[in-house]
């Protein structure tokens, strides 16, 4: 078995992906002065500034040679750019998570994970198949004690998807994306 971070035969073989909706540096950076907000209060883990994101749809790992079919699959997906609103953080209880969630999932947002879900499937591709909840992990390992500061309302402007791995290293796993297409 090979060591964590290093790449050996198996890990090549397969790939641990995902498609996401991901911020931009001027959206990241709005996130991350929320998570350093909450973490004053409700300590844990905050996410890494590279891996903050919306999983759109949740792979796992697949055979590496299927990565170009799922390349072409997405590009063959059309979908109009949008705009998520996030005026406060959640907290899940049972795991321990403060996330970000957009005040309402716009329809255009819907389709388009409706659209990605029945391509993999004709693809035959296997995923997450629990119904779908966007949202931001900001912290994990946390408890929950809202910041006494208001934060700052995020807008964010969803002009394209993306495609991304995970890369298991020694300091945990960072995601890498690997495709991305634009949205109308």
């Amino acid at each position: 078995m090979p060591e964590v971070g290093k790449q050996g035969p198996e890990s090549l073989a397969t790939a641990r992906v995902f498609f996401a909706l991901w911020p931009d540096e001027r959206v990241r950076e709005q996130f991350m002065q929320w998570a350093k907000l909450l973490h004053e209060t409700c300590n844990g883990s905050i996410t890494r500034p590279g891996n903050l994101h919306i999983t759109l749809a949740f792979l796992g790992n697949i055979a590496s040679s299927r990565l170009d079919e799922l390349k072409l699959l997405a590009a063959k997906l059309s979908g109009s750019a949008f705009n998520l609103s996030f005026t406060a953080p959640g907290y899940w209880r049972h795991n321990r998570i403060a996330w970000a969630a957009p005040d309402e999932t716009p329809q255009v947002l819907s389709d388009l994970v409706k659209k990605l879900e029945c391509s993999l499937q004709i693809a035959g591709f296997s995923f997450d198949e629990r119904p779908y909840a966007p949202h931001l992990t900001l912290l994990r390992k946390a408890r929950w004690d809202p910041p006494l500061r208001p934060l700052k309302n995020i807008n964010w402007a969803i002009k394209e998807f993306v495609l991304v791995r995970s890369n298991r290293t020694e300091s945990g796993s960072e995601y890498e994306v690997i495709g991305r297409w634009p949205l109308s």
